[in-house]
């Protein structure tokens, strides 16, 4: 079964152009029979995964409990079953800390490292034991490092979940659609942990095989993808590469322009200001992690303030204090997204964007080489193609 492909061209008279993971759409197919049963196989498996995760997770909250009642002693040095919970969750994490890559996995084997070699020299060399601090201080970083890992992993999950009755629409439909193309920007984050370590030139055509409505990647490169992946699908507006084109308002051209540049603009479609309401709809949008993220650290810190030992010199330790400074970048980053949310507002309500074209091209075959929104200065258009910002989650 072919693909029915569909020539990508900016100069397309589509009022809009769908992507995924940054690539433009390129055709679409009959979803084959052995990849439908192929799919809905990996589908039940992963199901009983996570009904698997779920009862485990439940059985070491109600083990830690019973530890706690059972064991007084551990009880008090973890400060109860809750204590008892983070901690166990926490070696959960850093154990598949030890078997991820990059960063994940150095932090948690030095961590480890370091508590094995201290629970060493204490039992064998009690004079070279390291202070009780600084081992309290590594125990409960590892521990928050294993417990983050875990819970971006449950995260991944939850969102897949989402995913599952689109998934179960898309194999009712029975079509795959092709996307196809050459990255022009920093890779789509799925696409960067599909090629692995596979080269990420730019030079490099890409194309994916994805499921419609949920954007589930059935093949990568023309091979089955094994891990779920879900592509971030995307509408933008078609480019406008031959719109008419005006003279900017005074004081907006620059005093000394370059003299191989021509400035001028254009008005924006009605499709391109609704793609922008949703770009402002979107950044506006995402305040709940910065909600969950604030009740969970003020949790920890008053936790830690409420078992501080009594000699501690300050009432916050490091890692509590490494919690609050990671709060307040998250609210300079919230804060950053209304600004540009605001800036986006003001662009669509000027209703055009600035065109950068070279004096030596051809007005009426050459696309400009740039467009930029006037107030949040951003890169709409690249040679007559979306910018990479239009195209990611935001």
């Amino acid at each position: 079964m072919g693909y029915h492909l569909r020539p990508v061209d900016s100069r397309s008279s589509q009022p809009t152009c769908r992507y995924a993971a940054g690539l433009p759409f390129a055709g679409t197919r009959r979803l084959a029979e052995h990849d439908r049963r192929w799919i809905e196989r990996r589908l039940r498996r992963w199901m009983a995964g996570v009904g698997l995760s779920v009862v485990g997770l439940a059985g070491i909250v109600a083990g830690s409990f019973t530890l706690a009642e059972h064991a007084p002693r551990v009880g008090r040095l973890l400060h109860g079953g809750l204590g008892i919970t983070v901690v166990t969750l926490g070696g959960v994490g850093v154990l598949g800390c030890l078997v991820a890559r990059g960063w994940w996995r150095r932090l948690a084997m030095a961590g480890a490292g370091y508590l094995v070699g201290v629970g060493a020299a204490h039992a064998w060399l009690p004079r070279l034991a390291q202070p009780s601090w600084l081992t309290a201080e590594v125990l409960v970083a590892t521990t928050v490092l294993g417990l983050s890992y875990l819970g971006l992993g449950l995260a991944r999950r939850a969102r897949l979940l989402r995913l599952v009755p689109r998934i179960r629409t898309d194999l009712a439909q029975g079509t795959l659609e092709r996307f196809e193309g050459t990255p022009s920007g920093p890779p789509d984050v799925a696409l960067a942990r599909l090629r692995g370590r596979e080269s990420s030139g730019r030079s490099v055509p890409v194309r994916l095989d994805v499921l419609p409505r949920s954007g589930l990647v059935v093949r990568f490169g023309g091979r089955r993808v094994e891990r779920w992946e879900a592509a971030h699908m995307a509408r933008v507006a078609s480019a406008q590469p031959h719109a008419l084109r005006v003279e900017l308002p005074q004081g907006v051209a620059p005093k000394a322009p370059d003299p191989g540049l021509c400035l001028k603009r254009r008005s924006l479609t009605p499709h391109e200001r609704a793609e922008l309401a949703r770009h402002i709809a979107r950044l506006r949008r995402r305040w709940w992690p910065v909600v969950a993220l604030t009740v969970v650290i003020v949790a920890l810190v008053g936790w830690d303030l409420r078992t501080a030992a009594p000699e501690r010199p300050l009432p916050l330790d490091g890692v509590s204090l490494g919690w609050l400074a990671l709060l307040v970048v998250v609210y300079v980053g919230y804060g950053r997204r209304m600004l540009a949310a605001r800036k986006l507002e003001h662009d669509r309500s000027l209703r055009w964007v600035v065109t950068v074209h070279q004096v030596a091209a051809d007005p009426q075959r050459d696309p400009p080489s740039l467009e930029v929104l006037p107030i949040s200065q951003l890169a709409w258009t690249e040679r007559a193609s979306p910018a990479g910002w239009r195209l990611s989650r935001l």
